[in-house]
């Protein structure tokens, strides 16, 4: 009954073991994706950074049953396919507080992919947050727009011509033109635009928007003049604040010092006093020469004649009758 008992118990242990042991060690990576374990403790791996990379399948993690001694990231490298609205504004379009109504808008079904060679250029570039891939697309292709919309944008009393415009750039015949842009942009191409499908744009019609931003300039005019001003006031309040820290600082630490040693006091009020003491010395020097040079009392004066001219009083020149 016992033998049964130990039995049964060692083999529970040895499966909780072996569990252990796949759990710990072995990983899965799914399909379409690339996995990276950052070592918390070494610095070896890719390019020195700790990373190691591991493709579709299972892979042998040698965790030595440290928690925590590796952090995991999943980034999806398969082909992926989102829809990207854009919003571009025109000169005036904040000032027309109706909606979207005065702003370019398009809307694209892109197809990206990220190819397993450049996948940890792509890790570092989405700044270690995989999960936020299409967020990261949707951005770059926000400023890629904004870009070519103000090259296009010289006269707003066109916006068909803007239309016509986008409507070209946006084609999938110019996806070579596209990804040259984004290359540069990203400084690198690890992302690979597969498709591109222009689904809506619209703009603003001309003669409305025309209509509307007719007395716009002067309003325009007068709030970039009062943001400058305020940005100047702004940076005046902030250099004072900058100048009340510093003070501050330094009279917290000459509290703390004097605080510690009292007697620094003194050797503070010396350096105080000492620019002046030397002038202090040299007044005081001043008015004691100018009473040695007056008149002192019972002194006998020699007259022009050479006679003494205190004859009444006693004393006189050593030697002379």
């Amino acid at each position: 009954m016992f033998g049964d008992f130990f039995r049964r118990a060692f083999q529970i242990l040895t499966l909780a073991a072996v569990s252990t042991v796949i759990y710990q060690n072995v990983m899965l990576v799914p399909g379409g994706h690339a996995t990276f374990l950052q070592a918390q403790y070494s610095d070896s791996g890719i390019e020195g950074t700790g990373f190691q990379q591991y493709n579709t399948g299972l892979a042998f993690v040698p965790t030595l049953f440290v928690p925590g001694r590796f952090r995991r990231y999943d980034l999806q490298v398969s082909p992926r396919v989102q829809e990207i609205k854009l919003r571009l504004p025109l000169r005036f379009s904040a000032y027309l507080r109706m909606s979207d109504l005065f702003y370019v808008q398009v809307r694209l079904r892109v197809e990206t992919e990220i190819q397993r060679a450049d996948a940890f250029s792509a890790l570092k570039a989405l700044e270690y947050r995989p999960t936020e891939r299409e967020k990261f697309i949707e951005e770059q292709l926000q400023f890629l727009a904004a870009e070519y919309f103000l090259d296009i944008v010289g006269d707003e009393r066109a916006l068909a011509t803007v239309k016509a415009r986008l409507t070209q750039f946006f084609a999938s015949t110019n996806l070579a033109e596209i990804q040259s842009r984004l290359d540069r942009q990203l400084k690198g191409n690890w992302l690979k635009l597969k498709t591109i499908d222009l689904r809506e744009i619209y703009v603003p019609d001309n003669e409305l928007y025309a209509a509307q931003t007719r007395n716009l300039a002067e309003v325009a005019a007068a709030d970039r003049r009062a943001l400058l001003t305020q940005i100047e006031r702004d940076a005046e309040l902030a250099l004072e604040r900058k100048r009340n820290l510093e003070e501050l600082n330094k009279t917290e630490k000459m509290s703390a010092l004097i605080s510690e040693n009292p007697d620094i006091i003194e050797y503070y009020k010396i350096e105080k006093i000492a620019p002046r003491a030397g002038q202090v010395i040299l007044d005081a020097s001043g008015r004691g020469s100018s009473l040695n040079k007056g008149d002192l009392p019972n002194k006998a004066k020699r007259g022009r004649d050479g006679s003494n001219e205190n004859k009444g009083e006693t004393g006189g020149e050593i030697g002379r009758n």
